[in-house]
């Protein structure tokens, strides 16, 4: 069994405990060994055993159940990040979240883009556009927003890269909320939804068009402006 030294001696059997998760070694719906029994096979403190099974239940890996013990939740990298994000990203710089997303949808146009967009595809995006419209002419923030997040979706599938739209997946909680952000600064700041409309027509142009200069410079123009108003969006 493996020993731990004295440094940072909870983030160690964190990360043992994680490892044996994630390669199957304790698989979902498992119940952990007692805490008794795994301090002592690990030659570590209870208290120090404790403190790294709190943070893996705050992870979504285990879940504790009063007077049974402590169990392998059904793991996904989307669950996973999403804690992650709540943990550890909620204070960090938004931009760094837009710069993934503009990533993942320009691999993903790139990819589509070299054996053109199916008509189908294309369809699906005009008609989100037009839902986006519709909502903005209620102003109606929450729709219009869902329509946006599901308008994004679409970009990162349309290359068909199922491991590109796995890792969107997974991180789509961090850019849920980002977009939500982008939307509010761009009410706020930007003369209402009318600039996102014209990103969105500008996207789905260039993807009509199978222009990828085009739709590469309507992306990392949207990533500055975001850039631009960040800092006043609380303000």
């Amino acid at each position: 069994m493996k020993k731990f030294v004295k440094s940072s001696l909870v983030d160690q059997i964190f990360d043992y405990i994680q490892g044996e998760i994630i390669h199957g070694t304790w698989k979902p719906g498992e119940k952990l060994p007692s805490e008794t029994e795994l301090a002592a096979s690990l030659e570590v403190s209870r208290m120090s055993l404790r403190s790294a099974i709190q943070r893996c239940c705050a992870m979504g890996l285990t879940e504790t159940r009063t007077g049974e013990g402590t169990f392998v939740r059904n793991f996904s990298l989307r669950s996973y990040f999403s804690e992650l994000y709540r943990m550890k990203l909620l204070g960090q710089q938004p931009n760094e979240i837009n710069d993934l997303c503009a990533i993942l949808q320009l691999g993903s146009a790139r990819l589509a883009f070299a054996s053109n967009v199916t008509p189908e595809k294309i369809q699906e995006l005009e008609q989100l556009d037009q839902t986006m419209e519709s909502a903005a002419n209620a102003n109606d923030q929450n729709a219009f927003h869902e329509a946006d997040i599901q308008f994004h979706r679409a970009i990162c599938g349309l290359g068909d890269n199922h491991l590109l739209f796995m890792i969107y997946d997974a991180v789509e909680s961090l850019i849920d909320d980002t977009i939500q952000h982008n939307v509010e600064l761009s009410v706020k700041h930007a003369g209402g939804y009318s600039l996102v409309l014209e990103h969105h027509r500008e996207l789905l142009e260039s993807i009509r068009a199978n222009d990828m200069d085009r739709f590469t410079k309507a992306i990392m123009a949207s990533r500055s402006r975001s850039i631009h108003y960040y800092p006043t969006l609380e303000s």
